[in-house]
Order: C-alpha cells, then sequence, then structure tokens
C-alpha cells in the first residue's frame, strides 16, 4: 500500500492505493495480472469533502508495476485526454464528424491520426510557440492553395529522408 498527499488543480488531495494479484478468468477480462483500489478525498477551499473509491486494473505484473509507480500512473492518465484526444476531438473536428459507415469512419481516422503524427514533429521544431500548435500546422498547410499539405503526400523524395 502507498499513500500520497498533494495539491492538484488548487484543492488538497489524499490518495492510497491498495494493490493485489489478479488473474484474467477471476477477472472476467483478457490480460490482466493485478489490480488495485485507489481510495481518494479531496478537500476543497470552501470546507466540502468528497470522497471516492475507484478500482484499476493492470496487464503488467506487480514486479513490472510496483504499488508507487501504479499510482503515479493513475495520476497521469489524463495525458491521453488532454494530449491526443484533445487534438483529434477540438481541433481535428472528430466528433463533429458525421461519417457513419464504418468503412470510411475508419479511414478517416487513420488519416486524422497519421495527419497528427506529423503535425506533432512540426509543432515540436516552431520557433515561435504562438503557432506551435495543431491549428497553426492547419494554417501552414493550407497556405498556397493547399500545396504544402499535398506535397507532404505526393513527393517522390522526402528532403528529410537520409542520403542514400
Amino acid at each position: 500500500m502507498t499513500e500520497q498527499i498533494e495539491h492538484n488543480r488548487g484543492r488538497l488531495e489524499a490518495r492510497r492505493l491498495s494493490r493485489f494479484d489478479l488473474s484474467a478468468e477471476t477477472a472476467c477480462f483478457p490480460q490482466v495480472q493485478q489490480a488495485a483500489r485507489l481510495e481518494r478525498a479531496v478537500f476543497y477551499a470552501d470546507g466540502k469533502l468528497t470522497e471516492e473509491v475507484e478500482h484499476l486494473i493492470s496487464s503488467r505484473s506487480g514486479t513490472a508495476l510496483g504499488v508507487a509507480a501504479m499510482l503515479r500512473a493513475d495520476r497521469r492518465y489524463w495525458g491521453i485526454e488532454s494530449g491526443l484526444h484533445l487534438r483529434l476531438d477540438v481541433t481535428a473536428g472528430e466528433d463533429r464528424s458525421r461519417v457513419r459507415h464504418a468503412v470510411s469512419a475508419l479511414n478517416l481516422a487513420m488519416v486524422r491520426r497519421a495527419t497528427l503524427s506529423v503535425a506533432i514533429h512540426w509543432i515540436a521544431r516552431q520557433p515561435n510557440p504562438r503557432q506551435a500548435t495543431l491549428q497553426g500546422f492547419y494554417d501552414e498547410m493550407a497556405k498556397n492553395n493547399r500545396r504544402k499539405a499535398l506535397s507532404l503526400v505526393t513527393v517522390r523524395k522526402a528532403s528529410w529522408l537520409p542520403k542514400k
């Protein structure tokens, strides 16, 4: 068991994680090797206290992912939501897409993720932090009648590839 008290989003939060071994057969969930019970108490500035309990499962063994590491991993879960999902949902407009045919939706999802992969590399190399956004990437690709974007998919020999 491990415990942690920290300030999170302007409030005091106490977390306690108790880990236990679990099999896939017992959990009825494939590849499960361990689970944990996470108890969380949040103290707000107005004196309000909320208590929550959640259960976590992992396909990594207890030796590969210890109690403290599991507690840190739980804290980082928002990284996916605020990174990939935010970019796809808000900037790329994935939630606004009205494509309902399964194959078309899958193709668009793959194109969006491939575009995001290229955009992340472009963003990391931008000297101006105000342009280092997904929208900045879209704006740059839209210049000159979308020629930059078209050149990404039609180039015969990319300048960034190593010379043979």
